[in-house]
């Protein structure tokens, strides 16, 4: 069940009905809170459903032998392969399975066994980052044991199961718990609501059309569709995304959640470092705090600090997708982040400092190089796989279609669209805020009609699946 759809519009109103008068009553609004969860989640498939309860009940089950048991370490780790083996194997079975066979036919060893296709259930890398995360913290006695309905309802919590964000436990249950749920002001709730819809269901809804095909199959376009395409795609993962993100932080406010940051205006970047401080931040932070730090960070040296980069980076890569364009496309970014730290690392210890005699149009080249760093690289995120990013370089270099077939004002328009969301997006939104903040009640309900009206209007009439929905 997408959220910008009039099916969850009417899900979302009866729960809200439901729990709005119980935000005081703590117990009765977590058990109210918990079913919909699980209400929610049923909407996509009972099988999945089941799954989640079996791994939340055994989750639960380890934490309470790591917080109070004999065997804590033996706990602890159990419960770690527990959860990347189930991840593994929803998520990666068929990759190592179809790796083997191409190994064996290069070896020219005969091979005959059934495959299964299994089916990744939605959200599965979202909500088990939150069991290991959650399962970590407990080990190191950050947080107590919480009660069962308290950590069934943060692993299920169904405005972030699908796509996140990744909320952490300390947060979720101090507001959860709490008898005075977050005070919102109904104008950031509805710019929210507003921006994610005309991301997501407008823009891009609009870009999804120039993707899909020059991303499959690329050696039908020209050189300039081919461009034109990786930067509509750098576009619409960031609109599809970020608007999901928004229409979370939006539903959570009227539950009584704070918003959780995720995304800061990324394509403003001016290096590949400050870009992962500002691109689906709760991922960046949970990888750091998680996988990094645990790997040594920064503390055994400079080589051991790039290498904890690369592999970070590397396993991210590969959390998102089971392949191995999945894998270059986050080794690309390890390199890239080792690069960068090289540029800052190696002048610091000959004493070097630069001085830039022309300081903005520094600022321009490294923004430039940043951005056109990250959208090539997303060519292997979209591609199916491998062999088709290479293909679609290859188009970029040279490409033996003259037609060039996407030269549409209206694509420039909402690249332009884009642009200014993400480099003026902070002060649209206060502005924004501002204005339904007047004490003209009649303005404010027209201004929102006019602009609910104008999303609906330019938005298609079949709205395309979340992409982070695939991870």
């Amino acid at each position: 069940m997408l959220f910008p759809t009039y099916q969850f519009l009417v899900f979302f109103l009866i729960v809200f009905s439901a729990l709005f008068p119980l935000k005081q009553k703590v117990d009765l609004y977590k058990i109210v809170l918990l079913l919909s969860s699980l209400l929610f989640y049923s909407f996509w498939s009972f099988d999945f459903l089941l799954l989640l309860v079996l791994a939340t009940a055994y989750n639960y089950i380890i934490l309470r032998a790591v917080c109070n048991g004999k065997y804590q370490k033996l706990a602890f780790i159990s419960g770690l392969i527990f959860n990347i083996a189930n991840l593994g194997i929803f998520k990666y079975c068929n990759f190592f399975v179809t790796s083997l066979f191409e190994v064996l036919n290069q070896l020219q060893i005969p091979a005959s066994f059934q495959v299964l296709q299994i089916v990744a259930p939605v959200g599965v890398s979202f909500y088990t980052f939150r069991m290991i995360s959650h399962l970590i913290d407990c080990y190191q006695q950050k947080i107590p044991c919480p009660k069962f309905i308290d950590y069934a309802t943060y692993i299920t919590y169904f405005p972030q199961i699908a796509s996140g964000p990744i909320s952490r436990s300390r947060e979720f249950y101090s507001q959860l718990n709490s008898p005075q749920k977050y005070d919102y002001q109904i104008e950031e709730v509805i710019v929210l609501i507003l921006s994610g819809l005309f991301k997501k269901y407008t823009l891009s809804s609009f870009l999804f059309n120039f993707t899909q095909l020059p991303f499959k199959v690329p050696q039908q376009y020209s050189s300039i569709d081919l461009i034109l395409a990786a930067l509509s795609y750098s576009c619409l993962i960031y609109v599809d995304f970020s608007g999901y993100s928004d229409l979370a932080n939006g539903i959570s406010c009227l539950l009584g959640f704070k918003p959780i940051p995720n995304f800061n205006m990324p394509y403003q970047s001016l290096s590949l470092q400050e870009f992962w401080k500002r691109w689906h931040i709760s991922l960046s932070e949970w990888l750091r705090d998680y996988l990094y730090i645990p790997l040594g960070g920064n503390k055994h040296g400079k080589l051991r600090k790039y290498l904890n980069l690369f592999l970070t980076m590397a396993i991210g890569g590969f959390w998102h997708g089971a392949g191995l364009n999945f894998i270059v496309w986050g080794a690309l970014h390890g390199l890239g982040l080792i690069v960068t730290h090289l540029c800052r690392d190696i002048p610091q210890a000959i004493h070097f400092k630069l001085d830039y005699s022309f300081p903005r149009l520094a600022k321009v080249m490294n923004w430039l190089l940043t951005f056109s760093f990250v959208t090539c690289s997303w060519v292997f995120f979209g591609t199916p796989n491998w062999e088709t990013a290479v293909q679609f370089f290859q188009g970029i270099i040279h490409s033996g279609v003259p037609t060039f077939q996407f030269n549409f004002w209206q694509l420039y328009l909402v690249i332009a669209v884009i642009g200014a969301i993400n480099f003026w997006g902070d002060r649209i939104s206060q502005l924004l805020q501002v204005m339904l903040s007047l004490k003209n009640i009649f303005f404010r309900v027209v201004l929102v009609s006019l602009f609910v009206y104008t999303i609906l209007m330019l938005g298609p009439s079949t709205v395309p699946p979340f992409i982070y929905f695939n991870f």
